[in-house]
This record gives C-alpha cells, sequence and structure tokens, in this order.
C-alpha cells in the first residue's frame, strides 16, 4: 500500500516538473516565431517592416497583459490561469498556422494575412502573460524560503531552455513545410495543458473573490529589484542584438560567416547560463547577497572581456561570463523580491515583475544598438557603469533591510 506522504511528495514533484516543461513550451513559442516568421512573411510578400510589427505588437502585448493577470491569477487561482494561458498558446499559435499555409496557397492576400496574423498575435500575448507569474506564484508558495532560490533558478532555466530549443525546433521542423513548426509546436503546448488539468492540483490557493487593495508599487522597497529585473533583461536582450554587429565588424566576416560565428557565441551564453541556474544554484543553496554580489561581479567581467579580448575566443570567454552571471543574478533579484511582499501579494508581484521584464526585453535591443552606433566598445562601458549602480542599490537597500537579506 502506498503510504499518503510519499503520494504527496511524488504528485508534488510531479506537479512542478509539469509546470517547468509549461515553461519550456512557453520559451519555444516566444523564441521559434523569430525563425519561422520572417521568410514565410517574405514568401506571402509582407514587407520586413511588417514582419517586425508582428514580433513588436506581441511583446508589447505581453508587457501590458502581464502587469492586469496579477489579479486575475488572485481570483480564478494559479493552475486554472496556466490552463488558460497554455490553451489560448496553442489554439493561437495552430490558428496563425492555418493563416501562414492559406496565404502561401494564396487563398489569402497578404494585406489580409498581416491583420489576422496581427490579431492572433495580441491574443497570443494576452494568454501567454498569464502563465509565468501563475507558474512562479505557485511553486514559490509550495517551496519552503530556504530553497527559493533554487526555484526561482530552476523557472530562468527552464525559460532559457525553451529559448534556445525555440529555433532549433522552427529549423528541424521547417523540413516537413513552412508551417509545420506552427502545428506541432501548438500540439506540444496544448498536451502540456492537458497534463497540468489532469495533474495539478493547487491545494494552498486561497481565491480572492474581493478586489484587494491597490498597491502603490512606487512607494514599496520592492521597486527597485523590479528596477533591476528591467535593467537586467534588457543587459540580456541588447548584447543579444549587438553581438551579430560585433562580430561582424571586429571580425570582417561577411553575412554567412557572422551568422554561424554568432550561433556559438549565442550558445555559449545561454548553456553557461543554464548551467548556474540548473547546478550551480540549486547544489548550494545561495542565497540573495551571494548570487547578486556573483551575478554582478561576473557581469562586469564580462564587459572588460568584450572591451579588452580582441580575439574570437576572447567574445566567447567573455559571452559564458556574461552568460554566467545572468544565472546568477535573475534568481537573486527575483528571490529577493518575494521575500519583500505578502504571500497574498505574490501573484500581483510575479505579474509585475513578468511586465518590467517585458518592457527591458523591448528596450534593451534599441538601447544598446543606439550606443554601439556611438562606438563599438560604448554599450560595453554603458552596461559595466549600469551593473555598478545595480551593485549600489542593492548595498544600499540592502542596509535598510537587514532583517529581510
Amino acid at each position: 500500500m502506498i503510504n499518503s506522504d510519499t503520494y504527496s511528495s511524488f504528485h508534488e514533484r510531479l506537479s512542478r516538473w509539469l509546470l517547468l516543461f509549461c515553461l519550456v513550451a512557453v520559451g519555444i513559442g516566444q523564441s521559434f516565431i523569430f525563425t519561422s516568421l520572417p521568410p514565410i512573411g517574405r514568401e506571402i510578400g509582407l514587407a520586413d517592416v511588417r514582419i517586425s510589427t508582428l514580433i513588436t505588437v506581441g511583446a508589447a502585448t505581453f508587457v501590458v497583459a502581464a502587469f492586469l493577470w496579477g489579479g486575475i491569477i488572485n481570483r480564478i487561482g494559479r493552475v486554472r490561469s496556466v490552463i488558460i494561458g497554455m490553451s489560448c498558446y496553442a489554439v493561437t499559435i495552430a490558428m496563425t498556422g492555418f493563416v501562414l499555409q492559406e496565404a502561401l496557397a494564396k487563398h489569402l492576400s497578404a494585406e489580409q494575412t498581416y491583420y489576422l496574423v496581427f490579431a492572433l498575435r495580441i491574443v497570443f500575448s494576452l494568454g501567454l502573460a498569464g502563465v509565468l507569474p501563475s507558474i512562479q506564484t505557485y511553486l514559490i508558495a509550495h517551496t519552503d524560503i530556504k530553497h527559493r532560490s533554487s526555484t526561482i533558478a530552476m523557472i530562468g532555466a527552464s525559460f532559457s531552455i525553451g529559448m534556445i530549443l525555440g529555433p532549433a525546433f522552427a529549423s528541424l521542423l521547417s523540413s516537413l513545410g513552412l508551417t509545420a513548426p506552427f502545428y506541432i509546436i501548438a500540439f506540444l503546448a496544448g498536451c502540456a495543458a492537458l497534463l497540468v488539468v489532469l495533474f495539478v492540483k493547487d491545494k494552498k490557493h486561497v481565491r480572492q473573490f474581493e478586489k484587494p487593495p491597490a498597491i502603490n508599487w512606487l512607494k514599496e522597497p520592492v521597486m527597485p529589484f523590479l528596477g533591476m529585473s528591467t535593467l537586467a533583461i534588457l543587459s540580456v536582450t541588447g548584447v543579444q542584438q549587438i553581438m551579430g554587429f560585433l562580430i561582424q565588424d571586429r571580425f570582417q566576416l561577411d553575412v554567412a560567416q557572422t551568422t554561424h560565428q554568432l550561433g556559438f557565441a549565442m550558445m555559449t551564453m545561454s548553456c553557461f547560463s543554464i548551467l548556474v541556474q540548473m547546478i550551480l544554484v540549486p547544489r548550494f543553496q545561495l542565497g540573495v547577497v551571494t548570487l547578486i554580489f556573483s551575478g554582478v561581479g561576473m557581469g562586469v567581467l564580462a564587459q572588460l572581456a568584450f572591451i579588452f579580448l580582441d580575439s574570437y575566443v576572447g567574445v566567447l570567454f567573455a559571452m559564458g561570463l556574461f552568460g554566467a552571471g545572468f544565472g546568477f543574478l535573475f534568481p537573486g533579484i527575483v528571490t529577493a523580491q518575494t521575500l519583500l511582499v505578502k504571500d497574498d501579494q505574490q501573484s500581483r508581484l510575479a505579474s509585475m515583475n513578468a511586465s518590467m521584464q517585458g518592457l527591458g526585453a523591448a528596450l534593451g535591443p534599441v538601447t544598446l544598438a543606439s550606443l554601439y552606433q556611438l562606438g563599438q566598445l560604448v554599450p560595453f562601458l554603458g552596461l559595466t557603469l549600469a551593473l555598478v549602480f545595480m551593485l549600489g542599490v542593492f548595498v544600499y537597500c540592502k542596509s535598510k533591510l537587514t532583517h529581510v537579506f
């Protein structure tokens, strides 16, 4: 006969891994579109600017929707929110694939296709924006404070794995047809939603039927850490944006060579980030102070490597350091946030944080690309100053919140 405690422990582990699998699927959904949409858009006659707006509108909707999901999660529950978000993801991605397929078959004009995909991207982001805060809130509620940084590191690592797998899936599956990735990834998301329906239960959630009092985030002690989230994501997306420019300009490569070398650089950064978040942080149970100091320290070293190491190996070394630094910094910042709010505010915090990260993701490429126009090394000098500033803010906050950290 199965012991009830053993069954409960197994069920909690199963729920945890299923939700982390959902985050991998979310990462795939967010990133594969960068590989799949541009060639299809050109094939059906869309201008490059219009293709870019289809991606941008999704990011902009995500920023707004993530902010609004906090109250919804409190009312309908964390698991229901995940199910709704993943179901919306599956349906809209499949419908996008169908619309693009019809356009490729000349059954829809480029104009019709653009507006249909534009609307589907908005609905996709509206649903997807609730998944990350719901899962983060669920996992925090089912994890003790001692293991919180490990849990948040696993959240970041799962999403990062999805972001890596997305373009790879798109490239491999496109051999079955240009729109095949949309259908297969939609099926993956649908399976994830069904598994959550069948196996994930949330006995700790207390639904809030009355509207909770508004939170003035600007006056909350967690606000500096929300700003750090924006700055951290801005740094990562910005470096990803300018790395192709740097490699091409520094080594005088053509487009094909640049793409090849850029792929290795991006993979190096991602692998080191995942290694830190999946292995080092959980293994050593690192606290907020250690995580943030380590993250900032490695981030600054990475910027110095970009500046002073001129070889391609130097670029790979710098990208590895940068990825590892982010692997420490992300769970440190988010863990600090969760320690500064009450349990009944965790879902609204997670939603606010997702929104702030979305803002950083939108601003990063534009900001660092603009700095790059001023000089090849200017973005890295700017990031060095930004990281030092972030550390200074943390030290100040720590001195005021000694009972927390």
